[in-house]
């Protein structure tokens, strides 16, 4: 009888094993790639840091010469939009390819008289007496690779954070600016069993500093 139990004990117990096993390797096998796509309105770092015109260029010309006039350009950003592919390599590392993309509009606005850039004048910035001009959308597209390590890692909830670079390219018509750039995702987060999941990142990097929020599949 007591054999019998001992039996019954090693039989469940590798039976459990193998369950796991099949279970993990089931998880490997079905689940090694994903896609995904996202979206967010993050600060636009790249563009704010970069989008003074070099001194002594006809854009630095014009552009103190509307500081002079009491006006100013500014950019407004729409929602980006990013693509990613990324495979599995083990339980906590993952290797993602991604491409970016976000758009701009721009508007010149003529502010009340007196304004004038670094002069000890009288001037309120956040006035303006009428919008001059709106022009046309400028783009950037940030394709790149980044490297994810899972440091929670469950069935349903699951968090991490990655590494990686971008290729910035951006400019009005055409592209002009290309640059390669560090991106970061200081904590990002898939909350989903099965196939599909959803996604939830703050990033820093060419794509902006801020939020993302979106939809991916497992296969």
């Amino acid at each position: 009888m007591k054999n019998l139990f001992r039996l019954i004990s090693v039989v469940a117990a590798l039976t459990l094993a193998l369950g796991a096993n099949a279970q993990q390797a089931s998880f490997t096998d079905s689940h090694q790639h994903s896609l995904e796509i996202s979206t967010g309105w993050p600060f636009p770092m790249m563009i704010s840091l970069h989008s003074d015109p070099k001194p002594g260029s006809e854009e630095y010309a014009k552009w103190m010469q509307m500081r002079n006039d009491g006006q100013t350009r500014v950019e407004t950003m729409y929602p980006n939009i990013t693509v990613m592919y990324s495979w599995r390599i083990d339980k906590n590392w993952e290797m993602s390819i991604f491409c970016n993309a976000h758009g701009y509009t721009y508007a010149v606005r003529q502010h009340p008289k007196g304004y004038t850039e670094g002069m000890n004048w009288n001037y309120d910035v956040n006035t303006v007496t009428k919008v001059l001009e709106r022009g046309y959308k400028n783009m950037a597209i940030v394709p790149g690779a980044i490297l994810k390590y899972y440091w929670y890692n469950r069935e349903f909830w699951k968090w991490y954070s990655g590494l990686g670079v971008g290729y910035f390219v951006y400019g009005e018509v055409p592209l002009v600016d290309t640059r390669v750039v560090p991106e970061l995702i200081l904590a990002g987060t898939h909350f989903g069993r099965r196939h599909l999941y959803g996604v939830a990142e703050f990033t820093l990097g060419p794509t902006g500093l801020g939020p993302q929020i979106g939809l991916g599949y497992r296969f």
